[in-house]
């Protein structure tokens, strides 16, 4: 701990070494961006690079926003970015960006926003923010951005042979969020969000049973899973896990099953079918995504015990509540889905990929309209909806949405 603590300290010096060593040609650099304005508009953005979801996703719906010029200036302009954070989320992920992005040094950035904020040289215009939010469906009408080299795909595929999985072999991502996640206090009203990795041990039998593997992801974990064995690998305890083989997994896999935490943007980023367990708050989920399928958590009345429906979560303002403290304010108690939903959401899951169907059952056509209509629709998170609820969902919880 002391050592991580004393080489953190260390960067933070040489970041500030440097911003005094490379002053003069960052106030140079300022002064000519403002001295050009009037023919080229110079932007910048902070690429959230500690967290793995957002620099996924923010960065991939900036790409595909700029190539299809929306949400941007009308003018000739370049974009910069700069890495405020000292942790990089996944080095292999980095490296890929950075043959897409240009990226400035941290002294260059830092400086740059300091100045836009006290309005010295710079203004709004020369800054601008990113999203995860694919409010124009791009991410899944285009090819991904991003790929690994012939030379890394074999290298990720030896480690499947090292790993027992015979040639061809199906598998799938297993990603399940708990306290270990964001486990700094700073987060802890993340907790709603957490999850039982014990109540997966169904759902991942099935799968063995299909003759499909399981990974089970995650760069910290609270518990290892009791369940594992050939077939169902946790990776993210059994010392395999490294920041490639993470990309390499998310890339090949079969589908995704995710409580939903940053890694499973990998899903989105490689066009890979996903599984939403545990969805809460519902007004968050992913629904620009076809090939999803949702299963939410239940709400639950504190006092009254009772099961609280879509109506009473829009009147106590609960559809878009980010924090435990909200709920708790509320009174509201989040429950997780139980072994039997999860098993039975992966059975629906197995059954659409084996038969490449993303469409309504015919038994719940008319509830998935139903519910879609009832769903709190924000057009900043949503765009346009395609995305899949749960059958046992529709059919089991029908009063949910009624």
């Amino acid at each position: 701990m002391f050592e991580i603590q004393l080489n953190k300290k260390i960067k933070v010096l040489g970041r500030y070494i440097s911003l005094i060593l490379f002053f003069p040609l960052i106030i140079f650099f300022a002064i000519f961006i403002k001295l050009i304005r009037p023919f080229i508009l110079i932007r910048w953005s902070r690429l959230d690079n500690a967290r793995i979801g957002h620099y996924l996703a923010d960065v991939e719906v900036y790409l595909l926003e700029k190539k299809f010029k929306k949400n941007v200036p009308n003018e000739p302009y370049i974009d910069f970015f700069y890495k405020p954070e000292l942790k990089i989320c996944n080095k292999q992920l980095d490296k890929m960006w950075r043959s897409k992005l240009l990226i400035m040094p941290w002294c260059f950035g830092f400086f740059f926003e300091y100045l836009r904020q006290k309005k010295i040289l710079f203004n709004n215009e020369n800054y601008f923010d990113t999203t995860s939010k694919d409010q124009h469906n791009l991410l899944f009408t285009n090819s991904p951005i991003l790929s690994l080299s012939p030379e890394e795909k074999k290298l990720g595929f030896e480690f499947l042979k090292k790993s027992g999985l015979p040639e061809n072999s199906k598998f799938v991502c297993l990603q399940v969020r708990d306290g270990a996640y964001l486990s700094d206090k700073k987060y802890d009203h993340h907790q709603y969000r957490n999850c039982d990795i014990e109540n997966f041990k169904s759902a991942c039998n099935f799968l063995a049973e299909q003759n499909i593997y399981i990974f089970r992801m995650g760069a910290k974990v609270n518990k290892k899973m009791s369940y594992a064995n050939s077939k169902i690998i946790d990776y993210a305890t059994n010392n395999m896990r490294t920041d490639f083989l993470d990309i390499f997994l998310g890339s090949e896999c079969l589908f995704w099953i995710s409580t939903g935490s940053g890694i499973d943007n990998l899903s989105k980023t490689f066009k890979k079918p996903i599984l939403y367990v545990n969805q809460a708050p519902i007004g968050h989920i992913s629904t620009f995504q076809k090939t999803s399928l949702i299963f939410f958590k239940h709400f639950f009345d504190k006092n009254s015990k009772k099961q609280l429906d879509l109506d009473m979560l829009k009147k106590k303002e609960l559809c878009f509540a980010t924090t435990k403290e909200e709920f708790d304010k509320k009174e509201v108690i989040v429950k997780e889905n139980s072994s039997q939903e999860i098993e039975s959401a992966t059975k629906e899951m197995y059954e659409r990929i084996k038969n490449n169907f993303w469409e309504s059952w015919d038994e719940t056509k008319s509830k998935q309209n139903d519910f879609w209509k009832k769903f709190p629709y924000k057009k900043e998170f949503h765009g346009r909806i395609v995305g899949n609820i749960s059958k046992e969902f529709l059919i089991k919880y029908k009063d949910f949405y009624n």
